[in-house]
C-alpha cells in the first residue's frame, strides 16, 4: 500500500542502508503481536547498531573507511546469499538501471557515514545519519507525487533547525565534518527512493545482496593493498561491524512482526541514545549543549512523524531492504 509523509518509518530507511532485511521470510502467522517482545527486540537491534557504530570509529583509527566498507559488505553479501540459498530465493535483478542508482547512492552515504564517525563524536554522527526519514518527507512530494501535511512540514522544519544547532552551533561557522553525516542521511533518503521503486519488481534479499556485492566491489581496489597489513584483532573488529549491522537488521525485523510499526517506530530511536552512550563510556566524548538541543530536537520530531501518518498495517520493513 502507498504511504505518504513520515508514517513509513525509521524501519525503512535503516533497512535500505545498514543491513539484510530477512521479513520476507517470516510468516506472520507465527509472530503474533507481543509489544513486549517487540521493545526487547527493538532493543537488541539499538545495541547492535550501537556497537557497529562504536566499532567504525574504532577500526578507523587502524584502517581506512574503504576496508571497513569491503569487509562489512562481504560479510553481508555472504549472509544473504547464504540464507537465500537455504530458502531457495532468486538473487536476479529486474530492474537493473534502478538497483544501480540505489546502489550508488547507499555506496555514497555509506561513505560519508564512516568518515564522519571517525572524525565526529558518535552521537552526534548517529543523530544527523538519521535524518534520512526528514529528507524523505522532502523529497516524496516532488519525487513520488505524494502529498506532505502542514503537520509534517512543521515537524520537519523543526527537525531541520536541530540540524542546524548541531552543524552550525555558532552564526557564520560550520562543521565540515557534520556536513558529511548530514550528507549521509540526504542519500540514504535517495537509496530509499529507488528501494521503494525495486519493491515493485525485486525481493528484499535481491536488494540487499546486490548492493553488499556492489558495494564490495567499489571499496576493494582501495582496500586490497593493506588486507595482508591487518591485524587479527582488527579483523575481528571488521568483522563485528557486518554481525553487528546484521544483528541491529534481525532486530528491528522480528520488532515490526511483533507489534504496531508505527509504535515500534519510536524505540528505533534507541540507536541514537546507545551510540550516545558508548561515546560517552568508551571514547570520551562529551557533546556541547547545542548538539543536545538540537538532537532532541530531530529525535522528538523523528518521533511524532511516526504518529502523525502512521503505517497502514505493520509490515514496514517487508518493503525495505
Amino acid at each position: 500500500m502507498n504511504r505518504r509523509g513520515l508514517g513509513r518509518g525509521l524501519d525503512e530507511i535503516n533497512s535500505s542502508t545498514e543491513a539484510p532485511d530477512i521479513s520476507s521470510f517470516v510468516s506472520e502467522s507465527e509472530m503474533p503481536d507481543s509489544p513486549r517482545s517487540a521493545v526487547l527486540w527493538m532493543i537488541f537491534g539499538s545495541f547492535s547498531f550501537g556497537t557497529m557504530n562504536a566499532l567504525v570509529k574504532w577500526t578507523s583509527e587502524y584502517t581506512d573507511v574503504w576496508m571497513i566498507i569491503m569487509v562489512r559488505s562481504a560479510v553481508i553479501a555472504f549472509a544473504v546469499a547464504a540464507f537465500a540459498a537455504s530458502r531457495g530465493v532468486s538473487l536476479r535483478v529486474n530492474d537493473p538501471k534502478t538497483m544501480l542508482l540505489r546502489c550508488s547512492v547507499g555506496l555514497l552515504a555509506m561513505i560519508l557515514y564512516f568518515t564522519a564517525l571517525g572524525r565526529i563524536p558518535i552521537g552526534q554522527a548517529v543523530t544527523l545519519q538519521y535524518t534520512g526519514p526528514l529528507f524523505v518527507a522532502l523529497l516524496s512530494g516532488r519525487i513520488l507525487a505524494e502529498k506532505v501535511s502542514p503537520g509534517v512540514a512543521i515537524l520537519v522544519i523543526t527537525a531541520f533547525l536541530g540540524i542546524v544547532m548541531i552543524v552550525s552551533p555558532e552564526v557564520g561557522e560550520v562543521e565540515p565534518d557534520a556536513l558529511l553525516a548530514l550528507g549521509s542521511g540526504f542519500f540514504a533518503a535517495l537509496a530509499y527512493m529507488y528501494v521503494r521503486e525495486l519493491r515493485k519488481t525485486d525481493s528484499p534479499a535481491t536488494v540487499v545482496f546486490w548492493f553488499a556485492a556492489f558495494s564490495v566491489g567499489g571499496s576493494i581496489i582501495q582496500s586490497a593493498p593493506d588486507v595482508l597489513s591487518l591485524d587479527s584483532r582488527t579483523i575481528a573488529a571488521l568483522v563485528g561491524i557486518g554481525v553487528g549491522a546484521g544483528g541491529g537488521q534481525v532486530g528491528i525485523t522480528m520488532a515490526y512482526h511483533k507489534a504496531n510499526a508505527a509504535w515500534v517506530s519510536a524505540f528505533s530511536y534507541l540507536t541514537v541514545i546507545v551510540a550516545t552512550f558508548y561515546g560517552f563510556a568508551f571514547f570520551g566524548e562529551t557533546l556541547s549543549l547545542s548538539d543536545w538541543l538540537g538532537g532532541l530536537m530531530i529525535v522528538g520530531s523523528g518521533i511524532a512523524l511516526v504518529f502523525v501518518v502512521p503505517p497502514e498495517h505493520s509490515d514496514a520493513s517487508g518493503d525495505a531492504s
